[in-house]
């Protein structure tokens, strides 16, 4: 029989976080600096009340030593020099998992700059160059995806959206089933669950990780389709969908608009948060619903400090902390 991999959900603990400083000026053209100071803080988040060492990729001495002077001294922080593109690590890296008696396993999709958006270079690279690096045996999957786009509770139950796994900018002519079975060849899998899209605006035609997540085996966080809040229809929707797969559905508020200085809808989200060791990091937007947010997810998470952190920079780029945030798991 073929050995399969085990993706662990989120909360199970890490070994370390890896992410990517941003530093190329003319994919942050109106907030470098304060995208910057976004990955920063957390950092200091991941590393302090997280619990869990950060490995990040700096891409020269000069963006390094800018890292270091926002960051800080902290001892559980590793800087890294490496090529690289953008600081979207949950894409461009693959998911790590558990590989039965070989360690270390690494899913490794094909990457083409979230339907060839954004094709930046050094990106495409970095799944070799990290699964060497780790000594990790490698799962490759010969279809076009971002580990922002599965989520899995460890168990083998998977959501994602087919709004982005069989869009025709990744996998023309892909079908649901041609999906399972390519991932089933590799991962350890009982069930998937199919949400028909993701969020309005989102540039990566609806990742799963900004609609639904996997706060225990078999409940299920996502936003509540509070009306004439962006995104009702979508977010009704996929309340029904999970409720009708036996998932209990915890419901955290819907922020009310966010827009770019240029005007334009963003796709901003609470469930883009990052499960820690020692605490959840939690993307928030300066608006009223933050707090109600924050409590809701403390419920979700006992025994971990949920943490708010400002998170439009971020967004402006396209994301939040899953999406620059991809764990390495413990070997047990």
């Amino acid at each position: 029989m073929r050995q399969k991999l085990r993706i662990p959900a989120e909360w199970e603990r890490h070994a370390a976080c890896w992410l990517a400083f941003p530093h190329l000026q003319q994919e942050w053209p109106a907030n470098l600096p304060e995208a910057q100071r976004s990955i920063a803080e957390l950092c200091r988040a991941v590393a302090g009340p997280g619990d869990e060492p950060v490995v990040l990729l700096v891409a020269n001495e000069e963006v390094e030593e800018q890292a270091r002077t926002l960051i800080g001294d902290l001892p559980n922080v590793e800087y890294v020099q490496k090529a690289y593109g953008d600081c979207w690590v949950r894409d461009t890296l693959p998911m790590i998992g558990h590989a039965a008696g070989d360690g270390l396993g690494a899913l490794c999709f094909d990457f083409n700059g979230w339907g060839g958006k954004f094709e930046i270079p050094g990106d495409e690279e970095l799944g070799n160059w990290l699964t060497a690096r780790l000594g990790a045996r490698r799962f490759e999957c010969p279809i076009v995806l971002e580990g922002g786009a599965v989520e899995t509770n460890g168990r083998g139950t998977f959501i994602t959206t087919a709004s982005c796994a069989l869009n025709a900018n990744r996998n023309p002519g892909l079908t649901r089933s041609a999906f399972e079975d390519a991932l089933d060849q590799q991962v350890c899998v009982e069930r998937w669950i199919w949400l028909d899209e993701g969020l309005a605006h989102d540039h990566t035609d609806g990742h799963v990780d900004m609609i639904a997540r996997f706060v225990s085996e078999d409940a299920v966080l996502c936003m509540r389709p509070d009306r004439d809040a962006p995104n009702e229809r979508v977010l009704c929707a996929v309340r029904t969908d999970l409720q009708r797969h036996g998932l209990v559905v915890v419901e955290v508020p819907s922020p009310r608009l966010v827009t770019a200085p240029d005007g334009s809808p963003l796709p901003a989200s609470y469930a883009n948060f990052y499960i820690a060791n020692g605490a959840v990091i939690v993307p928030t937007y300066d608006l009223p619903e933050d707090g109600d947010a924050l409590r809701e997810i403390s419920k979700a998470f006992p025994g971990r400090e949920v943490i708010g952190l400002a998170a439009r920079h971020l967004l402006w780029g396209g994301g939040a902390f899953h999406c620059v945030t991809q764990p390495q798991p413990i070997w047990p």
